[in-house]
């Protein structure tokens, strides 16, 4: 993709408004229907148990990835949408920037320190409903031990892993699969949004095969270029985040000083882009807030 489809792609949607909204309605009735069929309030067999507490999961984390811990309408309009967010697009931007940051030698680094209410919360929510709605039976202890465990021991541990250098799954194949699957959401944050397998991103139209993206698998690994989603969290960034999300982020970029070389690359791109068109005023805008932004974050023990 050269630089100019880049730019557009991160700056436009992809369909029109009325296909948009279309799009939208039919996926968010999609996902309310799996999460039902997962929550039939009568407690069945143990098995059974734990296949709708898996389907919960996915279905909800789909929904809960794509909508709430990205840059969309719901974390335009809610705060508590946008604390959430800005850990996740601090996990993109600064700690796992795509290319030889993307993956790191040491233990895998939260962007939410402490106690990660952003996960925390919807987990205690899913498990007082469980029991409010099912009851003290053996079925509803069932669906929430799976619940926690696929989500915590299984959806948790293989996206830190997509992160670490080294680790004991890094020969499976299928493993190596999911990676490159998870490298693509990263390259563009509109697609591959689940961990473990991509049914839901299949379902939902959302799904970006490795097979079929070979050279932006390169250009990530390479770490020469932008991706869609470096344009489409720095132009949030610089151009619509709070105070707060900006002290965030320059505390976090201070202890991951050398992640900013992304910025290096975006004041570049627009540098070029203003050579071909001056008049092109959202360039101009983003170069002059990178460039002070940049001075604001690095200093000499920093570069």
């Amino acid at each position: 993709m050269n630089e100019e489809m880049l730019w557009q792609s991160a700056r436009r949607p992809r369909l029109s408004a009325l296909r948009e909204t279309v799009g939208l309605a039919a996926t968010a009735a999609g996902l309310a229907a799996l999460m039902l069929l997962a929550w039939v309030p009568k407690p069945g067999q143990p098995l059974e148990m734990v296949l709708r507490a898996i389907l919960l999961v996915e279905s909800f984390g789909y929904a809960y990835h794509r909508f709430f811990q990205h840059v969309g309408w719901l974390t335009r309009r809610s705060g508590v949408i946008r604390r959430n967010q800005m850990f996740h697009w601090i996990h993109h931007m600064v700690i796992y920037p795509i290319g030889k940051y993307y993956q790191r030698s040491a233990a895998y680094i939260t962007a939410e320190t402490g106690l990660a209410l952003s996960w925390v919360i919807p987990g205690w929510i899913a498990g007082l409903t469980a029991l409010a709605t099912m009851g003290l039976h053996t079925g509803t202890f069932v669906f929430l031990g799976a619940l926690a465990a696929y989500a915590k021991l299984i959806i948790d541990e293989t996206h830190s892993r997509f992160h670490l250098k080294e680790h004991s799954w890094m020969t499976s194949r299928y493993f190596k699969w999911l990676e490159e699957i998870h490298i693509l959401h990263h390259w563009d944050q509109r697609n591959n949004f689940t961990i473990v397998h991509p049914a839901m991103d299949r379902l939902f139209g959302t799904y970006l095969a490795p097979a079929q993206h070979r050279v932006e698998l390169q250009i990530a690994l390479e770490d020469r270029e932008l991706t869609v989603s470096d344009i489409m969290n720095w132009r949030y960034l610089l151009k619509e985040a709070t105070p707060t999300e900006h002290a965030a982020f320059i505390s976090q970029a201070k202890k991951h000083p050398r992640s900013l070389r992304k910025l290096d690359l975006l004041i570049a791109l627009l540098d070029r882009r203003l050579e071909r068109d001056q008049a092109d005023i959202e360039a101009l805008d983003l170069h002059k807030r990178a460039s002070d932004l940049l001075r604001i974050v690095v200093t000499p023990a920093t570069r």
